[in-house]
């Protein structure tokens, strides 16, 4: 089955990418653990919450995506 993503899932990538390309100074999230990266999302939502800054979410998103990396790679090893 092709996937053909949406417009919508296309700009929110970019917006991701984005962020991502603005933090390459720090290193990647390979050598991060999955607790940091837990806490690290706990932080970016209650961030969001106090903010109501819709710019927050991408950040939600990347550590979501860091997870979500980390965590497959941690099963196929």
């Amino acid at each position: 089955m092709k996937i053909i993503p949406r417009t919508s899932v296309k700009l929110f990538a970019i917006e991701m990418e984005k962020i991502l390309q603005q933090n390459d100074y720090k290193g990647g999230w390979n050598k991060c653990s999955i607790a940091f990266l837990r806490s690290k999302l706990a932080e970016e939502y209650g961030e969001y919450l106090i903010s109501d800054d819709h710019y927050e979410l991408v950040d939600i998103a990347n550590i979501c995506m860091m997870l979500y990396e980390r965590l497959n790679r941690e099963v196929k090893e």
